[in-house]
């Protein structure tokens, strides 16, 4: 996973329970960050990386997490490899529920609010959530309709 951190644009999924598809537990986590000009790796995608893993050890069951997708790519690049594969397995239906540590990792400019909310209605409904101290809540989908006039 560390050598996906070391250039813009690089991702990694990585499977880890298979046979979730009845858990109602089941979860993925998906980071994204960005590399520092003149850095040799993503401190800030290792960052996500430790700190989520290190949550979902305390406050969830590694035995639902199905799968851990990376991307190191800007917000506004909907093409990014590892949130296709993310959206294309939750479409599939291997998990209804997404953990991200921050969740600019996937919201927070129009066209990537639209695309979770496109998302939202192909998957109709899936819990997106995130842990903060010591408490794991999920994040307001509907906050993301109200500027797109839904």
């Amino acid at each position: 996973m560390l050598d996906a951190m070391t250039k813009f644009g690089g991702y990694r999924v990585d499977y880890l329970h298979q046979g979730l598809q009845k858990d109602q537990k089941a979860f993925a986590f998906y980071l994204r960050a960005e590399i520092l000009s003149g850095d040799s790796y993503s401190r800030e995608a290792k960052r996500q990386l430790y700190t989520g893993l290190t949550i979902i050890k305390q406050h969830l069951e590694f035995k639902h997490l199905a799968g851990i997708y990376l991307d190191l790519d800007s917000l506004d690049n909907l093409n990014r490899p590892a949130y296709i594969q993310m959206k294309q397995d939750m479409l599939n239906g291997m998990f209804k529920r997404l953990f991200v540590l921050d969740e600019k990792a996937i919201l927070g400019s129009v066209e990537a609010d639209h695309d979770m909310l496109m998302l939202f209605i192909q998957t109709r409904g899936f819990e997106l959530f995130t842990c903060k101290n010591g408490e794991c809540l999920p994040l307001e989908l509907l906050r993301v309709l109200e500027p797109l006039g839904v």
